[in-house]
């Protein structure tokens, strides 16, 4: 019979929290923006801002076919913008996050190459021609801020701002446990499940975010995502398969998540009666 192989990791509160809308009372950390001017500013210029998201960490391509994941010192606060409609679009030093009294300037990303954000569109590089005039970007702020964040273009005649329908900013960051679970053995030519496990022991609602990678039968990356409220539990499962693995071969596959890593190993049972599974 298969054994059940576990890894645990534990994060506190005062640990590594959080992406930008990762996702509020869903457990979700998705945020849009609303539609209202800030007082005491301009009417907004043609440039629209589409989305915003709190995240706690967010997947990036490690390389061609591997993730990794980047968890935020406090949490990141994604916005995309479309300035394709602008006669003159402005650069990204002239945006700015503003809350509690202080600005936050876009950040430049440990690794420059995000996937499966909670806003739509790539990395808002207004110096190139066509779609790169539409994007997102990323803001480091504390984990917790005590009013919801304002995004500030600063631009003749006047600086516009946009008010950020982002309540997941100001609540408290989520923390996590978490294990995977795979068999110790496989019969040949079938499939089995990676079990992932995460409880957020925080004292607000998050996605745990993380990847499983595949060296077998291609080299390639699965993400997860698991959605949860303080002291909720949840499990997301990566299907995997050994087909045409020979007998007694080990097969790794290594998950990454924002509170630690590991490598689990299943081997392929010797049997002499191989047999196809639908």
């Amino acid at each position: 019979m298969p054994s059940r192989r576990a890894y645990l990791a534990t994060l506190t509160a005062a640990g590594l929290a959080g992406c930008i809308g990762e996702e509020p009372a869903t457990g979700t950390d998705t945020d849009s923006p609303t539609a209202t001017t800030a007082p005491g500013t301009a009417p907004r210029p043609d440039v629209i801002v589409e989305a915003a998201a709190v995240q706690y960490a967010y997947r990036h391509i490690e390389n061609v076919d591997w993730n990794g994941i980047q968890p935020a010192d406090g949490q990141f606060v994604f916005v995309t913008v479309d300035a394709r409609p602008a006669d003159s679009v402005p650069a990204r030093s002239a945006f700015t996050l503003v809350a509690d009294g202080e600005q936050y300037a876009p950040a430049e990303l440990a690794h420059r190459m995000p996937v499966d954000l909670d806003v739509p569109g790539s990395a808002y590089t207004p110096d190139r021609e066509g779609p790169d005039r539409r994007g997102w970007l990323a803001f480091e702020t504390p984990a917790q801020l005590d009013s919801a964040p304002t995004l500030r273009l600063d631009r003749d005649p006047a600086p516009a701002e946009w008010e950020l329908d982002a309540d997941l900013a100001t609540a408290p960051p989520p923390a996590w446990e978490w294990s995977v679970d795979t068999p110790d053995t496989v019969a040949p030519n079938t499939t089995f499940d990676i079990a992932i496990t995460a409880e957020n022991v925080g004292d607000g609602p998050g996605t745990f975010r993380g990847a499983v990678n595949f060296s077998y039968p291609l080299y390639a990356p699965r993400g997860f995502d698991i959605p949860l409220d303080p002291g909720q539990s949840g499990t997301e499962t990566v299907g995997a398969e050994v087909r045409d693995a020979d007998p007694g071969r080990e097969i790794d596959y290594g998950v990454r998540t924002p509170v630690g890593e590991t490598t689990v190993t299943v081997t392929v049972e010797s049997d002499s009666t191989d047999t196809e599974t639908e």
